[in-house]
């Protein structure tokens, strides 16, 4: 399985390095979700969303348009309304993503600190437009986080669904840019939550890997952690290993390669440093009883109730029905990372999307989500009556749906 699991990843290589251009700095991933809902230059964006220096901005913008995160545009000045230098403006080409095939190819603890990851920015996205009044400022938005049974069919005909909607939110938003720019209208800025996952029963058995938790957090942030194993299929490798069995360096070399020990070595020091490597143990080396060999597995995220936007809530927020809602989705998601079940289905949805739309896309986008809620719903009944004949054990299915408008950034990058 390991072999197998190996061929696909370096099969997407190229890809995962891509990604890597994107995560290695914490401003370009902002830049790519802004520009791909809008043409943007870097002296716009500095002015927006700060980013340290304006050449640091530049900089940036052309190591993504480099590699192909951005395209060019349209260039504006010097004179008229804009004084000074020629601005560029440029376009995202497409969000930085992994596609479905990439993600059923990555190590599961990666997966697991990637979902993790996701659900809290989607509690601090919920929590930011809160806290700005937003997220009831439309009377239609919508908040549901739903618990139900189905079975396989119904869950794939559910996730193709949830996926559609994905796709056609974008086209939405596409749509929208068009009819402003004849019309005028300032676009909304909109989040989008999609998300399904199995929830644990008192049957369920734990299909992934038995990881090392994490106790804190690591400082350096979720994306930098990221590009630095994506950008080295070594790094991928040494984690995938540990997700399998406790592996040490000297071992690894031997059995799988990668430079020189040492070098291998340096890697799974980074590794531990970043949180992706934990040391479980220490064995003499062979004949050479005064070397002490350190063997690593992989580690999971700390999943922690206390440590999260939803920490330190202010009463006001928790009196709401909102809030309670996600309180809830919270919980179930936390529950079903500690069983494993989770991630335990490579096709489970967790999407989270900000979208600049004009009304007309905004009550389409809404309009879509609950439709989508009553498919669910009806794949339910239909999954209730085909069990009754089958007699195959239901899935226990966790759905959360929601569109609510989003606050602008308020705090300036640093």
């Amino acid at each position: 399985m390991a072999a197998k699991v190996w061929v696909g990843i370096r099969s997407r290589a190229k890809y995962l390095r891509r990604l890597s251009v994107v995560f290695a700095v914490e401003l370009r991933l902002k830049i790519v979700t802004e520009l791909y809902m809008r043409e943007m230059s870097p002296k716009q964006f500095h002015s927006e969303f700060g980013g340290g220096s304006i050449s640091r901005v530049t900089h940036n913008f052309e190591k993504l348009a480099e590699n192909g995160w951005l395209r060019y545009i349209r260039s504006e000045g010097p004179g008229g309304r804009r004084r000074g230098a020629t601005e560029h403006f440029y376009r995202a080409t497409e969000l930085a993503f992994c596609d479905a095939d990439t993600w059923a190819m990555l190590p599961y603890s990666i997966r697991v600190a990637f979902s993790w990851n996701a659900f809290k920015q989607i509690a601090q996205r919920l929590r930011e437009a809160m806290e700005a009044a937003t997220f009831e400022a439309r009377p239609d938005r919508h908040l549901t986080g739903t618990r139900l049974l189905l079975d396989q069919l119904g869950w794939e005909r559910m996730i193709d669904a949830m996926s559609a909607e994905f796709v056609s939110q974008f086209e939405e938003q596409e749509d929208a840019r068009r009819r402003a720019s004849h019309s005028g209208e300032k676009l909304i800025r909109a989040s989008s939550v999609l998300v399904a996952f199995e929830s644990p029963t008192s049957h369920s058995e734990r299909t992934g890997p038995s990881l090392v938790e994490n106790s804190y957090e690591p400082l350096v942030p979720f994306p930098v952690r990221l590009s630095k194993v994506f950008a080295d299929e070594v790094c991928l490798q040494i984690v995938e290993e540990a997700n399998l069995r406790e592996i040490s360096a000297p071992l690894f070399h031997a059995e799988v390669g990668g430079d020189s020990v040492e070098s291998v070595r340096r890697r799974f020091k980074m590794l531990e440093q970043i949180g992706w490597l934990k040391q479980v143990s220490q064995r003499t080396a062979g004949r050479r009883r005064s070397a002490i060999e350190l063997f690593y597995k992989a580690a999971g995220p700390a999943i922690l109730k206390e440590d999260g936007p939803w920490a330190n809530v202010p009463d006001s927020f928790r009196r709401t029905s909102g809030w309670a809602t996600f309180e809830r989705l919270m919980e179930q998601a936390r529950e079903a990372m500690v069983a494993g079940t989770f991630d335990a289905r490579e096709d489970r949805c967790l999407a989270w999307s900000i979208l600049a739309l004009d009304q007309q896309g905004w009550e389409k986008v809404t309009a879509s989500v609950k439709a989508l809620l009553a498919l669910v719903l009806r794949e339910q009944g239909l999954a209730k009556a085909r069990i009754e004949k089958s007699g195959e054990r239901p899935l226990v299915v966790t759905v959360a749906l929601a569109a609510f408008e989003s606050p602008r950034d308020s705090v300036k990058e640093p």
